[in-house]
């Protein structure tokens, strides 16, 4: 009798843990994000006042956000919408490359003092990969980046890193127009492009309390824009 409850009770742990990992690698539920902090469709002349510009000479044309950086910058053009401080958001935009190779969508907090500028995470997109960055425990956290600018980071800091990102390759036509979604709820990031997944991520820097701004930051020129979207959970 003994030996067939200790059986029943492995089996049914067993399940158990079998469901709580499904469970953990549920679809973030969309219905959670219900309040639009913030939306452009670009439809004006130029730029909405809100938009936030360094080392950017991003303009409107034709309907659309062209993210330019200038040829004399040190850096990539960003683009910054700010906000009351909220977590888990939901973030939407339409983007063509244009001549650029490469974006990113960067969620920041601007009071944070343990990363580089409130670097907290991103997700960077170029035509054949998208890769999902916790920044706050990753690149931008102070000491690692420090060391990375001096040059002196060390192996097991190279080794951490690694774990900080995810990347997953795609197949992007250049030519045409593609939808990018990105959901953050607690440790978890979802990005999905044209509709498909295209990478789920848990890492602690994503359970950030206060990010305060979303950032487009565009390398070199041109990216397009349309449809920019950022939604946050609650009423």
């Amino acid at each position: 009798m003994k030996k067939i409850l200790l059986i029943t009770f492995v089996i049914t742990f067993g399940q158990a843990a079998l469901i709580s990992l499904f469970a953990a690698d549920k679809d973030i539920d969309p219905g959670i994000y219900r309040t639009t902090v913030f939306e452009d469709e670009f439809s004006g002349e130029s730029l909405n006042k809100k938009w936030g510009m360094y080392k950017s000479a991003s303009t409107v044309r034709d309907g659309v956000m062209v993210g330019i950086t200038p040829d004399d910058a040190d850096h990539p053009s960003v683009n910054t919408i700010r906000f009351e401080p909220r977590a888990d958001l939901e973030v939407a935009v339409s983007f063509k490359f244009n001549g650029s190779k490469r974006f990113s969508v960067m969620y920041r907090d601007k009071a944070y003092k343990g990363t580089h500028a409130g670097h907290i995470c991103h997700v960077a997109v170029q035509a054949n990969r998208v890769t999902l960055y916790d920044t706050k425990t990753g690149i931008f956290k102070n000491e690692i980046y420090d060391a990375r600018k001096a040059g002196t980071l060390d192996e097991a800091a190279k080794e951490l890193l690694k774990s900080k990102q995810q990347q997953v390759k795609l197949e992007l036509d250049e030519n045409k127009w593609h939808d990018l979604l990105i959901r953050i709820q607690g440790d978890v990031m979802e990005v999905f492009v044209d509709g498909k997944k295209a990478g789920r991520f848990q890492s602690e820097g994503f359970a950030h309390q206060a990010f305060d701004q979303v950032n487009l930051t565009t390398s070199k020129k041109e990216m397009l824009y349309d449809r920019f979207k950022i939604k946050g959970t609650g009423k």
